[in-house]
């Protein structure tokens, strides 16, 4: 009977290593319902507190206010790598997407998936909303008045689209670290892709580097907390010769 109770445990044990996440429902639903109220309520109070730039303000923009170190941001700007910025980061969350893919566990790993995501867009709206920070084609003389006023003129900081690929690439790694170990390859797909959006961002002058900077660490931060906070791990069954064990961390 005892020889039984521990080869149940040992397989309970191995099935849960091989799960990265474990979902409490009521929490995940509790969660994710906080993080849309608090992005979309962003909607309404954004147009609120934040107005289109007048001609006088523009006018008295100076790139001398700017850092030194963000003043690299001051180039022509660009359509077409404003594009290819949607592109990589498209690319990063679907890698994010594929690697959470697992036959057994692929809801719970979306449901993270989807936590990750929600939660860093409403920090970074709410960001944008508090900073109001001219984004750098704003300074530029050969770009149309009418541009310069459009409502996310003022959106320069922090980056989303830096926030969201670097948010999904920390996921996508998360989870294949956890179940195949380190791959120099995989990060580098990951994150590559991740780093070559925050590039973009700044070369087609919609970012200041700060901005992008500032954006890969809060979307790396903010998608590996929710990953360790819904790491299957945190109950752990310990075997020993005479003793068995279980622990749950909070």
């Amino acid at each position: 009977m005892k020889k039984s109770i521990i080869i149940l445990i040992i397989v309970f044990t191995v099935s849960l290593k091989a799960q990265t996440f474990h979902i409490n429902r009521l929490q995940y639903f509790g969660f994710l319902s906080s993080a849309i109220l608090l992005d979309l309520s962003n909607n309404h109070f954004d147009d609120i507190l934040i107005k289109d730039f007048s001609e006088s303000e523009i006018e008295n923009l100076d790139k001398d206010d700017v850092p030194f170190f963000d003043r690299i941001a001051f180039q022509p700007y660009s359509q077409n790598l404003k594009d290819w910025s949607d592109y990589t980061v498209y690319l990063t969350l679907g890698s994010g997407l594929f690697l959470a893919y697992d036959k057994d566990h692929f809801l719970d790993n979306i449901m993270v998936y989807s936590e990750v995501l929600m939660a860093q867009s409403a920090v970074c709206k709410w960001g944008k909303t508090i900073s109001r920070r001219a984004r750098p084609y704003v300074y530029d003389d050969e770009i149309t008045l009418k541009k310069k006023q459009q409502d996310n003129s003022r959106h320069s900081f922090y980056s989303s689209h830096s926030s969201t690929a670097f948010s999904a690439a920390t996921f996508g790694y998360y989870v294949y670290r956890d179940r195949y170990g380190d791959n120099i390859p995989i990060a580098v797909l990951l994150y590559g892709s991740a780093t070559a959006t925050a590039v973009l961002r700044v070369a087609s002058a919609n970012h200041f580097p700060s901005d992008v900077f500032i954006g890969a660490i809060m979307g790396s931060g903010i998608s590996y907390l929710i990953c360790r906070m819904n790491r299957s791990d945190r109950f752990n069954v310990e075997l020993g010769i005479n003793s068995i064990g279980i622990s749950y961390k909070f």
